[in-house]
């Protein structure tokens, strides 16, 4: 899920910061859900596909 998240903010030109901001989220917290480690759970999906239009 990682890998397709930066796939689309490397698409839209946007930096982790920017990400963050978009999505109300301190930057520490964006950079764990790219880790690729991170667990997503379905509100947090939701709510990035919302905010980067996805839906």
């Amino acid at each position: 899920m990682a890998e397709a998240i930066k796939s689309v903010l490397r698409a839209r030109n946007l930096s982790k910061a920017q990400f963050a901001e978009l999505m109300g989220e301190d930057l520490s917290v964006v950079r764990e859900w790219l880790s690729g480690t991170y667990r997503f759970n379905l509100p947090i999906l939701f709510r990035i596909s919302e905010r980067l239009n996805l839906l």
